[in-house]
């Protein structure tokens, strides 16, 4: 079976109700606030895990830097430590941050049918050198193990194979940290020569919304949509009568 891990601050009641019904999927969610009372979470959601990892083991594995902030430590810090070292039982796995929409577990099913080998699915990737990427963010920021070119893009909701976390980890083993996750993702798998697609469906996930909220349908996934209201309302009306292609 396949992983859904979505990586959030805290879980909001709302999607996991949405993810609690999964049949395909073993559904993670790595809550980044240590602080946060999971027991109705627990209580109610059964088969979602809630996991916290403490920063220690993060540091101590190399799992850091992982995003532009004033901590050494984020939840995709924690979400590639847990899956690279404590939970290794699976062959892919999907990350998400928890401001992407999907329609519903058929459309990760899909796309997981469509693209058997690959060990990362995302949107698309540019070189550093390339003028649409180059002034996003500052690549001088970013320390990479590697020469260059370095690639980039929006990785706010990937696809990852077990080889591909194999490599993560031992970069992380290695030098004592990873980096930045828009260029962490495309970086590792260009430098290792892995099978790296970008479907079609992931042409929405950006950094801004690039689509118009009456042309969402079942087949693609969107990053970002904030309002998890708009998620019920998508779910619950627009899509249901908008034609799969």
């Amino acid at each position: 079976m396949n992983i859904l891990c979505i990586i959030a601050n805290i879980p909001e009641k709302r999607w996991c109700a949405f993810l609690n019904e999964f049949k395909k999927y073993k559904v993670y969610i790595i809550v980044n606030d240590d602080e946060y009372d999971l027991t109705e979470y627990i209580r109610i959601y059964k088969n979602i895990e809630f996991i916290k990892i403490d920063e220690g083991k993060c540091i101590s594995n190399g799992y850091t830097n992982c995003e532009f902030s004033d901590k050494l430590i984020n939840g995709w810090d924690k979400a590639l430590y847990y899956f690279g070292v404590e939970n290794t039982n699976y062959e892919f796995i999907w990350f998400m941050e928890d401001d992407v929409f999907f329609f519903k577990e058929e459309t990760l099913n899909k796309i997981d049918i469509n693209y058997k080998t690959d060990d990362l699915l995302s949107n698309s990737y540019y070189s550093k050198t390339d003028n649409r990427r180059q002034n996003l963010w500052n690549w001088n920021d970013i320390n990479i193990a590697y020469n260059e070119p370095y690639y980039s893009g929006s990785m706010n909701s990937v696809r990852v194979s077990k080889r591909m976390m194999n490599i993560i980890k031992n970069y992380a083993i290695k030098n004592k940290k990873i980096f930045y996750i828009e260029a962490l993702f495309p970086t590792i798998a260009k430098k290792n020569n892995l099978i790296y697609s970008n479907p079609t469906e992931f042409f929405y996930i950006q950094n801004s919304a690039n689509y118009e909220r009456k042309d969402v349908n079942k087949k693609n996934i969107y990053h970002p949509e904030k309002d998890l209201n708009i998620h019920l309302y998508y779910r619950n009306h627009l899509i249901p009568h908008l034609i799969i292609q």
